[in-house]
């Protein structure tokens, strides 16, 4: 069901594998966030309401983050944008699609009425980040963030920037704030104060 934060709509979609995909519509221009499976069904809601696809957004260039990204840049030749550390990810997939915009920390992007800013979160990768709409009260966090969890790790060093990720965001994100996650149920800001309590890895 899509979710209206103010006049950002917000429909999340959900796959077998449990990412959650999200399609974000301000007036009528749109951004996808890590669509894999949901292809199909974002493809029918932009073509039905005539809408712009502006920007193809993920948190990390995992697999499932970015299998979609050649069939919705072939159908909207949306700008695809991607951290400068998540680069060499990117190429580890099957995915030969080059990023149209290198994004780097604090970077924002216009989206309608909306300004997303870009929030480097390394730690489930070099390169993941966070996409932050502070207008909307919302907070894609991809796999970073999860409810009362984080994001998977790959060792002590992956930890560190984890600790250090998850810092930021407890001491900069609003506690009203939507956590929309990319994997499990979503979360408030206020609902995660453990991170407050984490101890350096």
């Amino acid at each position: 069901m899509a979710k209206n934060k103010g006049n950002l709509e917000v429909q999340p979609f959900s796959a077998p594998s449990g990412q959650n995909q999200y399609l974000l519509i301000s007036g009528n221009e749109a951004a996808t966030i890590d669509v894999g499976e949901a292809i199909d069904d974002v493809s029918r809601i932009i073509a039905d309401r005539g809408l712009t696809l502006k920007y193809l957004l993920v948190t990390h260039a995992h697999q499932p983050r970015v299998k979609a990204l050649p069939g919705l840049k072939q159908k909207f030749d949306a700008t695809f944008c991607l951290h400068e550390y998540e680069y060499q990810h990117l190429k580890e997939t099957d995915i030969d699609t080059e990023p149209d915009r290198i994004l780097n920390d604090k970077d924002t992007l216009k989206l309608g009425t909306f300004t997303i800013r870009v929030l480097l979160t390394a730690g489930h990768t070099k390169g993941s980040v966070c996409y932050w709409i502070k207008a909307a009260n919302a907070l894609f966090s991809g796999g970073t963030l999860l409810k009362k969890s984080y994001g998977q790790i790959w060792g002590p060093s992956s930890m560190s920037l984890m600790h250090f990720s998850l810092k930021r965001l407890g001491s900069t994100i609003p506690a009203k704030t939507t956590i929309y996650t990319g994997s499990g149920e979503l979360t408030k800001m206020a609902d995660e104060g453990w991170i407050h309590c984490m101890r350096s890895a």
